[in-house]
């Protein structure tokens, strides 16, 4: 986010997860399943960040329904089950138990949450299932980015912030969640500003779960910044937004992973408002192979699949993408495959899907698979790509 900005939630009652089989054929590990490898997910499919769950677990089911329907990896079906864990952590972590130990599970998808991932950690760990997280605070042999890794993104900002003012030391207001990887990246920003020429004129949280940003608006306002940097979600970023316009502030504006986020933009005129994604956003009329393969897999399975708003949807390119990425690492593991195994062959993947990403891949030191972020001026349904920057690193 970001997507949507990956919480820290507090654990609720554990609610009974009832498991969804989404793609048909036997079950259990891939030793038991008549000669299936076995995928999870564990996702926030209910609640507060749903939109984005379930974008990802369209994303992931469209590559399966491809690959299944080209007979399989190495000649065998995936079978994809999943769980909602409702954005609460007590069900992610029994999830993932659910999915290790009765589904016996070559991989684990999902994950929105920071605090989700970090509750199905040590689960995994025991089991030794690898975790596509799509947002992870910690690092952990288990666990594996699939999403943008806001921890890292301080000095990318810093770069877009200079590019779309034109000015090598803005004023700079910049406005963050309370989710675990923003709050990382909040300390990094205002770690490293001053050294990037960056004037920090202000730094704002906001609670994930409040709905009124007006003190923290009224903040930006105040320190009449060149432009303003925030991580939040769609309805975060359109209310302070319209309040620093209110004011008569036209400073630019640069979402942090807003394309996750992309519709919350399509009826907006406000030509100053920029979106930083890690992939090349999908064209309705791409011609890459990938991108063009991914169109082709998802159109049945989102709506709005001719535009550009509804192929960027949420996490729907995510979803495909690293299921498509995974799928070579399964290939090159072989039949059947433990999770373990996979893990091997995961910290070798280096590939690339064209129209989408041009890297994507891992090494046993660093589990996070992105090189670029992509900054892009988004005004209603449009998107032109501004810049592209380094990914960062983290601290």
């Amino acid at each position: 986010m970001s997507r949507p900005h990956r919480a820290t939630l507090k654990a609720l009652a554990l609610a009974g997860a009832g498991a969804l089989v989404l793609a048909a054929c036997g079950g259990g590990s891939d030793a038991a399943s008549g000669g299936e490898y076995n995928w999870g997910i564990n996702a926030e499919l209910s609640g507060a960040t749903s939109a984005y769950g379930k974008t990802l677990q369209q994303g992931i089911q469209a590559y399966v329904d491809e690959v299944n329907a080209a007979g399989g990896i190495n000649g065998h079906k995936i079978k994809l089950t999943a769980l909602d864990n409702g954005g609460e952590q007590s069900r992610a972590a029994a999830n993932t138990t659910q999915l290790a130990t009765a589904h016996r599970v070559n991989v684990i998808f999902g994950n929105v949450l920071s605090s989700n991932c970090s509750a199905a950690q040590p689960v995994a760990v025991r089991n030794k299932v690898p975790l596509a997280c799509i947002s992870a605070a910690e690092h952990n042999p288990y666990v594996f980015n699939i999403g943008p890794d806001n921890a890292r993104a301080a000095t990318p900002l810093f770069e877009a912030a200079k590019k779309v003012t034109g000015k090598s030391d803005p004023k700079t207001a910049f406005v963050y969640l309370n989710t675990l990887t923003d709050l990382a990246l909040a300390k990094d920003v205002q770690a490293k500003a001053a050294g990037a020429g960056i004037q920090l004129a202000t730094a704002q949280e906001i609670d994930l779960m409040s709905t009124d940003y007006s003190s923290q608006t009224a903040k930006v306002v105040a320190a009449k910044p060149d432009v303003v940097l925030i991580s939040h979600t769609g309805p975060g970023l359109l209310s302070v937004l319209k309040g620093v316009r209110a004011a008569g502030i036209q400073a630019p504006f640069v979402w942090l992973d807003g394309t996750a986020n992309l519709t919350s933009l399509a009826s907006s005129t406000d030509e100053n408002v920029y979106a930083m994604t890690v992939y090349s956003l999908v064209q309705p009329d791409a011609t890459e192979e990938g991108a063009k393969a991914y169109i082709n897999a998802v159109k049945s399975k989102i709506k709005d699949s001719s535009t550009l708003m509804g192929l960027n949807d949420g996490e729907a390119v995510m979803g495909y993408l690293s299921a498509k990425a995974y799928g070579e690492a399964m290939k090159a593991c072989g039949y059947p495959c433990s999770g373990e195994q996979l893990k091997q062959q995961l910290e070798k993947l280096q590939t690339s899907i064209p129209g989408i990403v041009d890297a994507f891949g891992y090494t046993a030191d660093d589990h996070y698979p992105f090189k670029n972020w992509y900054l892009y001026n988004v005004v209603g349904s449009k998107a032109t790509l501004t810049q592209t920057l380094a990914a960062g690193s983290s601290s």
